[in-house]
């Protein structure tokens, strides 16, 4: 019982996560779109939207094992992309900050820090390549992707 009330939990935050401010229905509709994307490692290429929605109001009977980690994979990697965009926006302040006060920095100082504050934030939207879009050690250490 308590993996349903979590599924309720989960699914509810990715909606959240994906489709802030939004109806339900978007939110189910975005966390059903990045449950189905091919480029997810743990997608769930038959998953139906009232599945998704069923998780959503906690009106699910079960929960598959493979279900369940595809939406912790899905969150923590939500959350990761997040963080990286907010570490972006801090550095680029920091960066800037730093830049108007230039005088006391030298040039390969003030070199670095434009390079920092250049960089694009959509980088953070790109996994790094041979990641596969996954955090690893999400799932328990016996634990592998399904074949």
């Amino acid at each position: 019982m308590q993996s349903l009330a979590d599924v309720k939990c989960i699914t509810r935050e990715l909606g959240d996560m994906l489709a802030p401010h939004r109806g339900w229905q978007e939110q189910v509709s975005a966390v059903h779109r990045e449950l189905t994307k091919n480029e997810f490692a743990w997608s769930i290429p038959g998953l139906s939207w009232n599945r998704v929605k069923a998780w959503f109001y906690g009106e699910a009977r079960r929960i598959d094992y493979e279900h369940m980690v595809a939406l912790k994979e899905l969150k923590a990697t939500q959350e990761a992309r997040r963080e990286h965009l907010e570490f972006l926006a801090a550095t680029n302040r920091m960066a800037a900050l730093l830049a108007a006060e230039g005088a006391s920095l030298s040039g390969a100082q003030l070199e670095a820090l434009q390079r920092v504050a250049s960089r694009q934030a959509h980088a953070a939207s790109r996994p790094d390549k041979g990641s596969g879009g996954t955090v690893r050690g999400m799932v328990g250490a016996g634990d592998h992707h399904p074949a």
